[in-house]
């Protein structure tokens, strides 16, 4: 993770503090939230693909269950930052599930870590200052940059 200077970790560090106290409804709110802005996400979960309203996804405990998984496997990046093999170990038992068991495109990702962002835009207004967003993006750059190479390395030629 050499692109994050000490700044970035500790801005990384800082929103997390505040966003993983209430990782649960974070995490909901995360994943409804590319439900509503991604709807073909859906077609990937097998008991979200037919849920038609945002007021039934609140409700769903598999939506909250979910956001939680999120939430946990963001907590265990965050907590490795200073160990990118360790963050290595943390995410390819990750991509090979997503992509070999749930066949979930990469592409995917990428729209999760845009979510992920304007959600915590949205939660932590001015706070969320332009050097933390650019923080947040130079992580998820790092891990969508792995995944992607993942699945290209991975893939049956």
């Amino acid at each position: 993770m050499s692109i994050l200077t000490q700044d970035d970790k500790q801005n990384i560090r800082d929103v997390w503090a505040k966003v993983f106290e209430n990782a649960e409804e974070n995490g909901k709110v995360v994943v409804i939230r590319l439900f509503v802005d991604h709807p073909e996400t859906k077609k990937y979960f097998k008991n979200f693909k037919n849920i038609a309203t945002e007021e039934e996804l609140e409700k769903n405990a598999r939506v909250k269950l979910h956001g939680k998984k999120v939430m946990n496997a963001l907590n265990e990046v965050v907590e490795n930052m200073d160990d990118w093999g360790a963050v290595v170990e943390i995410l390819t038992p990750l991509a090979e599930k997503h992509k070999d068991v749930h066949k979930v495109g990469v592409h995917n990702f990428k729209l999760l870590f845009e979510v992920i962002i304007n959600v915590y835009k949205d939660a932590l207004g001015a706070s969320f200052t332009p050097p933390i967003c650019e923080s947040w993006r130079k992580v998820f750059k790092l891990l969508f940059d792995f995944l992607e190479a993942f699945y290209t390395n991975t893939s049956e030629s």
